[in-house]
């Protein structure tokens, strides 16, 4: 019974502010969310991954990224990796409460969700991101992306986990270029 009245007051709070919030006082995308949604687009791939090994895997893919709401967008990624196919899904925003942008993906390679917070430097145009990834260990490492915007029609995305050493390396390299 307890349960069913906490839902029951959760719900009408909840109500309550939808009702009492003036649409014109609805939250409206910042210019943090416009530098994510300028890129909903399709975009050619361009891969190189360090292998263990120490050679380079290189590869092609697509990304597709589309809009929600002019706040978030989405990316639908295709490629082939090892000979298998490759496919990735991921969400990007910039949370006004964190002052951090926010990006989660996922893939079918690894049962470990990707989650990563980080800033934008609007003099170097490079949005870096640290979380935890899969890694070489078998556990959640420390990891760091960089994402380098050149221009509306060209950006360069670099994966950095940890090393045979420990120490930090690029694992991965993406050059989207969009695709006219």
């Amino acid at each position: 019974m307890k349960l069913l009245l906490l839902a029951a007051l959760s719900l009408s709070s909840v109500a309550a502010l939808h009702v009492a919030q003036d649409p014109q006082d609805a939250p409206k995308p910042l210019p943090q969310h416009s530098l994510l949604v300028k890129h909903v687009g399709v975009w050619d791939a361009a891969v190189v991954t360090h292998m263990p090994d120490g050679n380079d895997q290189l590869g092609k893919g697509t990304m597709t990224t589309r809009k929600l709401a002019g706040f978030h967008t989405i990316d639908d990624y295709e490629s082939e990796f090892m000979g298998a196919p490759f496919v990735g899904h991921g969400t990007n925003s910039y949370c006004p409460v964190r002052k951090k942008f926010l990006s989660t993906w996922i893939d079918s390679m690894t049962g470990a969700p990707l989650l990563l917070l980080g800033d934008y430097d609007e003099k170097t145009k490079e949005l870096t991101m640290v979380g935890e990834a899969f890694g070489q260990s078998g556990k959640l490492e420390p990891c760091r992306t960089v994402t380098k915007f050149v221009d509306d029609d060209h950006f360069q995305w670099t994966f950095f986990g940890r090393g045979p050493d420990g120490k930090e390396m690029e694992v991965m390299r993406i050059e989207y270029t969009r695709r006219k």
